[in-house]
């Protein structure tokens, strides 16, 4: 850009003598043509951009207006259906006081058999210490019989119906031995052989030889057994909880021999116990009147 040439003022010159400035007028307007131009082409290119974003599609689910909620029958009344509706309410706690009395029944047999168990605990501990003696005799047959026994290793045995916590009793089982001085002698025919093993089996009496049982010996004209001086005395109480009983099985009780009884839940009381453990300790020998046989 060119521009207008002045002359330096003189100095002390007065207004009158100050030299006129030259323009040059065509070079100043192509010079301003020039840069509107220029102006023009940097603008050019330029984006406006708009003044609010533009609208983005929606992505979720359009939302629906919930339907209006189906209008409701009318309510109205029948008698047949009333009378139904107390048929059932009937039937229904009919149900619901025998689920309930069966359970009580279980309970209480249950219970029956916890005192039993909380009886025989502590009888077993006085008598193991005890030792006493029995003076019941127990005969085997006109020429065989244990006499002068004494009490030896009782215990008690307590099942359960299953491993839970809540399960009810099962059976309970008491056993003793009763135990004689020395080995017993039995004689027999030898054409009893087979009726001797089974009865020993039945009652636990235990040969000392088992071969005097096989046969196999010379036959003498009587066939002669020693037998073990010690027996087993049990009294089991099982629950019947289908039946709603206790059913009690001995052996060797008093007498030798296999017994079964019956034993209501509330006749097992502390006189029914007692009278037991006289019995088995040889104080009595009549049993309670509770235990019914069978």
């Amino acid at each position: 850009m060119s521009h207008p040439h002045t002359e330096p003022a003189a100095q002390n010159q007065s207004p009158e003598d100050k030299p006129v400035i030259n323009f040059d007028l065509s070079a100043s307007m192509a010079d301003i043509e020039r840069r509107l131009e220029e102006a023009r082409r940097s603008t050019a290119h330029e984006r406006i951009e708009p003044q609010h974003p533009p609208l983005q599609e929606a992505t979720g689910p359009m939302l629906v207006p919930p339907a209006a909620p189906a209008a409701q029958p009318g309510s109205f009344e029948s008698g047949f259906l009333a009378e139904l509706a107390r048929e059932a309410a009937k039937k229904q706690g009919a149900s619901l006081s025998a689920t309930q009395a069966l359970q009580a029944r279980s309970q209480s047999l249950h219970d029956a058999l916890g005192r039993i168990a909380g009886f025989f605990t502590p009888l077993i501990q006085f008598a193991n210490n005890m030792e006493p003696d029995i003076s019941r005799s127990y005969r085997l047959d006109a020429r065989t019989a244990y006499s002068n026994l004494k009490w030896r290793n009782a215990h008690l045995e307590t099942r359960k119906q299953d491993l839970s916590a809540t399960a009810l009793l099962a059976h309970i089982t008491f056993s003793v031995n009763y135990c004689a001085p020395e080995p017993v002698l039995v004689t027999r025919p030898w054409n009893q052989l087979d009726a001797l093993k089974a009865e020993l089996n039945n009652l636990k009496l235990r040969p000392i030889d088992e071969s005097e049982l096989d046969g196999k010996r010379p036959k003498q004209e009587w066939l002669q057994v020693r037998l073990a001086p010690d027996f087993p005395v049990h009294l089991r109480f099982l629950a019947n909880y289908d039946k709603g009983h206790i059913d009690v099985l001995s052996r060797n009780l008093l007498a030798f021999g296999i017994s079964s009884f019956r034993l209501q839940a509330e006749d097992v009381t502390s006189a029914l116990l007692d009278d037991l453990g006289r019995v088995l300790l040889s104080r009595a020998d009549k049993l309670p009147a509770a235990l019914l046989p069978l």
